[in-house]
């Protein structure tokens, strides 16, 4: 029973962190909208006031933030976050604070039939969660062992990572697609397996044992949408009897992973 309720409270707690985290990630991310790729034609913008009417609209401030972007009937769509500053507030057709409530599209629509497809491309910036399983380590020598690389599911690497994120979106007609580098710090859970080989005074081992170690270093994502590939530099640190033995402990790594970008997009 007790165990039960243990699994049944974890469960309730990921569920709950997972959902705040999810709201964290898409609050954070904001798309940068250009004025020179506004008046170039690079990036054609549509405003509809709340009686859906096509309304005259310019670009007065270099760049603005935007978010909530999504296709809606082969339309991207999106609005402007509230603008700092009350420059041009009073500016006719200028995007402001003043611009009354209705709808940003992007215009991406074909004229003839022989037209290509056309896309429009946003960059976006973030500070956001990543989750990471490191599959591969590589470790430098350590106690005169060799360099060492590693790669079985005792030793993987389950992690989070909060960093800073950076790419660009390409939207068309039909979809919405996010390439992206992610850069943080990361901590997370793994494993130590202490052997004759891997502590520093063999006498001291009564025997192979297998440690609870947690990591904490530095990670990149590559991303599509929602998942990537991770780089880390990091550490682990084991706990528990004979921690002091290991000759990782507290030494530097280098890992290869996977990463998911716990909906962010």
């Amino acid at each position: 029973m007790i165990r039960f309720a243990s699994c049944l409270l974890f469960t309730v707690f990921l569920t709950f962190f997972s959902i705040s985290v999810k709201a964290q990630n898409t609050a954070n991310l904001y798309y940068i909208i250009k004025k020179e790729k506004v008046e170039d034609g690079s990036l054609k913008l549509v405003y509809r006031d709340q009686n859906d009417s096509v309304r005259p609209i310019q670009m007065c401030y270099p760049r603005l933030k935007a978010e909530g972007l999504y296709v809606e009937d082969g339309v991207p769509v999106f609005h402007f976050r509230r603008i700092p500053s009350t420059e041009f507030d009073a500016v006719p057709d200028c995007i402001s604070n003043s611009t009354p409530l209705g709808r940003f599209e992007i215009d991406l629509r074909k004229r003839k039939i022989g037209d290509t497809h056309k896309i429009a491309k946003l960059p976006f910036r973030a500070i956001n969660w990543n989750a990471s399983l490191t599959l591969y380590k590589i470790r430098p020598g350590q106690n005169g062992n060799p360099v060492f690389a590693v790669s079985d599911p005792a030793s993987m690497l389950v992690s989070v990572i909060y960093g800073y994120t950076f790419g660009f979106s390409k939207i068309d007609h039909e979809s919405i697609t996010n390439y992206y580098t992610t850069i943080g710090p990361f901590v997370g859970i793994t494993s130590a397996s202490l052997t004759s080989e891997t502590v520093t005074n063999p006498q001291l081992l009564a025997k192979d044992q297998s440690n609870v170690a947690y990591s904490y270093g530095l990670s990149a994502v590559l991303g599509r949408n929602n998942f990537g590939f991770s780089l880390s530099f990091g550490f682990d640190a084991s706990i528990g009897k004979n921690s002091s033995l290991w000759i990782y402990q507290h030494k530097p790594w280098f890992g290869i992973g996977v990463s998911a970008g716990l909906g962010m997009f």
